[in-house]
């Protein structure tokens, strides 16, 4: 068992809490009608202030640990990287070969949106935003700045001539602050290195 279930419990425990203090303002404020026939009550008012301070601050930090707090990949406690390497085969397409297939969007500036190679006879596609492209002797740059591995991709550099690809998945492990933002054993991140020899060893699709 992971330490999920603490996330969900205190999610559960949150929303209940915001529920309970929007019933107990209205009850009170009921009460403070009936019996005063005022609608304003300075002692009453600050604790509403503060119950509502309490529960949007509770449900705002689980919210940040949920969805929004960064984890750095280099922090071994955190997360877990795994990275897999193949080398890349030639395809052909329209009478030439090529290693990697870039399609483009249609219309407008027509950005790269995804990539597709191959690599023992299987195809991958890969979406653009999450892949780089490298052929040059820099094997990582600065959109591929994750954690890699450099005496394995270098090792891979040479032995496959240069054509190879590199995926790296992240995933966040079992801590207790992860458990909180019920976030353990989540994908946090994948990124797709592809090596190739040369840039005119991609065939653009428009």
């Amino acid at each position: 068992m992971n330490w999920n279930w603490l996330g969900w419990l205190l999610w559960i425990a949150a929303i209940v809490f915001m529920i309970w203090v929007t019933h107990y303002i209205r009850v009170k404020q009921l009460m403070l009608i009936a019996k005063t026939k005022r609608r304003f009550d300075k002692k009453l008012f600050a604790r509403y202030v503060v119950l509502v301070v309490l529960a949007i601050g509770w449900l705002g930090g689980m919210a940040y640990l949920s969805f929004f707090r960064r984890v750095s990949y280099d922090d071994t406690q955190a997360v877990k990287i795994t990275t897999e390497y193949e080398a890349l085969q030639l395809n052909s397409q329209d009478n030439d070969y090529y290693y990697v297939i870039a399609k483009h969007a249609q219309g407008g500036t027509r950005p790269i949106v995804s990539y597709t190679y191959w690599t023992d006879n299987a195809k991958m596609t890969t979406d653009a935003r999450g892949t780089t492209i490298v052929d040059s002797d820099r094997l990582v740059t600065g959109q591929a700045a994750y954690p890699w591995n450099m005496k394995k991709l270098k090792s891979y550099d040479s032995k496959t001539g240069h054509a190879f690809v590199a995926v790296m998945t992240i995933k966040y492990r079992n801590t207790v602050l992860n458990g909180m933002g019920v976030r353990c054993g989540k994908l946090a991140d994948t990124h797709t290195l592809i090596r190739i020899p040369a840039a005119n060893m991609v065939d653009q699709k428009k």
